[in-house]
């Protein structure tokens, strides 16, 4: 193979996976990331407005991640995560009922956005050819436009305008990316699916009185359309628990949770008492960060021609509703996708086909999340066709697992992205569906 180098633009949790799948392909894999060093604290850097938020990886990101890199799990654990059993330690209300509550085989890491973001970037770091650097700005793509092929791209580094040349250059960068923007300059239009939400987290750490018993994590959604506010409690490392309370369409007011009784009093507003009796004689950590989310947002690069040597990946294609848990799972199944299409082929042809496998993975996702979104009135934006019978039917899945237990099981295999939604579609099933009473 001839001297091969890749460049990743965006140095978060899709740039890092992405190298890692795709290291044994290239000589050299650049990853230039915008935000300066945070070093070796747990300061969240700038650029991960959610970091400080909820994040525990679905079975897909898990699994994912355990073949990246080896060892994960155990190494996570001696870390400081927390290992639970997937549907014993967790408590789930969701449309107005307790999700069952079994000792499985599945488990789940509970842990702080630092924890795991540098345990992975230490992993990347032990990859020689894998090459992390930080306070790069990336300006532009350089194009040939005569071959339509983009073979590198334009940096700022230390206030000093550079070319860096590279076979591929992708696209993690996130929510802001400028392809888009960029590609519309050279008239390749980009169809976007918007969808506003008027999503609102709000986060504090504390340390509560005593450890609960019968739960490691906690969540409590919101029954659409009457209540628009819902909350989590997770154990994370160090004996410490994140809790952050959501709210759709605005109605969580940032001024509200601003001190630590404003915040303890909104947790009394929940649709349920469990995570205000907690923290009412609980020690708040930490001051409360917000993170708001005013719009979800497909961009379908996959429906145009892009030049040759431009793939684009993670947040950058697809801005998901971060209330279900599956960014970040969804960028581990997308760097497998990856790594398996350069590894097919010692010369890759057209990056065209995997531009679509990576739609194809963000689609049932896509799906799942309107379906819940568009349970409010309030929110705007395109509604798929049979949305209406889509509704009803996930929502007796969603009541049915309450009660019954291979319905709850083939459930958890498709929010875990590891079963396709077709499974729920079983004869025994819909006959379960049809004669569930609302």
């Amino acid at each position: 193979m001839n001297q091969r180098t890749a460049i990743i633009i965006g140095g978060g949790m899709a740039g890092k996976l992405i190298a890692a799948a795709i290291s044994p392909y290239f000589n050299r894999v650049e990853i230039l990331e915008k935000d300066q060093n945070p070093g070796k604290n747990s300061t969240v850097r700038a650029g991960v407005t959610q970091g400080n938020h909820i994040h525990a990886l679905l079975h897909a990101g898990d699994q994912a991640l355990e073949i990246l890199f080896p060892g994960f799990k155990q190494d996570m654990v001696s870390r400081g995560s927390i290992l639970i059993n997937s549907t014993g330690d967790l408590a789930w209300n969701h449309h107005g009922v307790w999700k069952m509550r079994f000792k499985g085989n599945d488990t789940t890491l509970l842990q702080t956005r630092p924890l795991l973001e540098s345990y992975i970037e230490e992993r990347v770091n032990f990859i020689p050819n894998i090459h992390y650097t930080y306070g790069i700005k990336v300006l532009a793509y350089s194009y040939q436009s005569d071959k339509d092929v983009i073979d590198g791209v334009e940096i700022l580094e230390n206030n000093e305008q550079k070319h860096l040349k590279a076979n591929i250059v992708i696209d993690a960068s996130g929510s802001s990316s400028f392809t888009k923007a960029w590609l519309e300059k050279q008239d390749r239009f980009i169809p976007e699916e918007t969808v506003e939400i008027g999503l609102c987290y709000a986060t504090r750490q504390f340390q509560l009185q005593e450890q609960p018993r019968n739960f490691k994590i906690k969540l409590i959604y919101p029954e659409a359309p009457s209540q628009t506010l819902g909350g989590t409690l997770s154990m994370v490392e160090d004996d410490k628990y994140i809790v952050t309370l959501i709210g759709y369409l605005n109605s969580l007011n940032p001024a509200d949770v601003s001190s630590e009784q404003g915040f303890i009093e909104q947790a009394s507003k929940l649709p349920l008492p469990d995570l205000y009796q907690e923290l009412v004689n609980g020690t708040s950590l930490s001051e409360t960060k917000i993170y708001k989310v005013p719009q979800i947002k497909w961009r379908r690069f996959e429906k145009i021609k892009l030049p040759e040597g431009l793939l684009v990946a993670g947040d950058s294609i697809c801005r998901i509703d971060p209330v279900f848990g599956q960014g970040m799972s969804i960028a581990a199944v997308e760097a497998l996708a990856i790594r398996e299409f350069f590894s097919e082929a010692s010369i890759p042809g057209s990056l065209k086909k995997l531009q679509k496998k990576l739609a194809k993975i963000v689609a049932p996702v896509w799906s799942m999340v309107l379906c819940e979104d568009f349970r409010y009135p309030g929110v705007k934006g395109k509604k798929p066709f049979g949305l209406g019978f889509q509704q009803w039917y996930v929502k007796r899945i969603f009541q049915l697992s309450a009660v019954n237990r291979p319905i709850y099981q083939d459930f958890i295999k498709v929010m875990n992205l590891t079963g396709s939604a077709l499974i729920l579609f079983k004869p025994s099933t819909i006959k379960a569906v049809f004669k569930t009473k609302v």
